[in-house]
């Protein structure tokens, strides 16, 4: 290890030993979902800060990504926006998921019942649409009563009177 190295330096040449997913902004929208996906995963797993989410994600970004998100991140500086990893997502839904897909997903979301999902399939199908109801994200009374509204009767009943 280079003893002269940057604190910023050591932590890019430690992450990109994980070999972390690229994305070059040309990917389908369903290929976008999933880069982010697997890039939080490993920004979980690996216990990052939001800073460091920010600083190292852009390293991620390639070409048509690279570019929107250089210029992105200027305007959000130039207009005093504080840069969090929130932010970034928010910024990512909005250039890589069209209206369609977003508004796509949303009624998935709210028209989600468990039916024949166990719960735990339940639990993951709530949890990867819950991203595109904003609305419901932001409160967690609203997420709560979205959840157990779409569970089955036998497991609602018990859930309310436990």
């Amino acid at each position: 290890m280079d003893v002269t190295a940057t604190p910023i330096e050591t932590l890019l040449k430690k992450f990109q030993l994980f070999r972390p997913p690229t994305l070059k902004g040309t990917e389908s929208a369903v290929e976008c979902e999933s880069w982010l996906d697997d890039i939080e995963m490993l920004f979980d797993s690996l216990e990052y800060t939001d800073e460091r989410r920010v600083k190292l994600v852009g390293h991620q970004l390639q070409k048509v990504a690279k570019n929107w998100w250089l210029t992105t991140k200027r305007a959000l500086e130039h207009r005093g926006t504080e840069i969090t990893w929130k932010v970034f997502k928010a910024e990512f839904y909005q250039r890589f998921f069209p209206v369609s897909y977003r508004k796509d997903k949303g009624a998935k979301f709210a028209n989600l019942r468990q039916g024949q999902l166990n719960i735990e399939e339940y639990v993951a199908k709530f949890s990867t649409l819950l991203r595109f109801a904003v609305h419901v994200a932001e409160s967690d009374e609203a997420m709560v009563d979205q959840f157990i509204n779409g569970l089955n009767p036998e497991i609602f009943t018990f859930v309310n009177t436990g």
